[in-house]
């Protein structure tokens, strides 16, 4: 029998281990997963940089051994507007 392999993607955290970690980062930069207790890595980029307008930044905090990720995500004023834009597009062309 084959063993099975590690998962190779990554995910999210479920919206209550989000929770946990930006409780975390209001005390200090660092911070544990609150699955497996291992410390998170702080990645300089985000990895939904390709699905956000072109001037929000963000960065991730990664679990290698869960393979887990949260998005902290900064928006400006004009990619909130960029993204109200597109939600708006979007509704138009369900709605035709």
């Amino acid at each position: 029998m084959r063993p099975r392999l590690r998962s190779r993607t990554w995910s999210q955290f479920s919206p209550r281990d989000r929770e946990a970690i930006e409780a975390q980062l209001l005390h200090g930069p660092g911070g544990h997963c609150p699955r497996c207790g291992a410390p998170l890595e702080v990645q300089p980029t985000t990895r939904l940089a390709a699905v956000l307008p072109g001037d929000v930044h963000g960065f991730d905090m990664d679990c290698r051994s869960c393979r887990q990720f949260h998005p902290h995500v900064l928006h400006t004023p004009r990619s909130l507007y960029l993204l109200r834009l597109r939600r708006l597009a979007a509704a138009v062309r369900r709605a035709t």
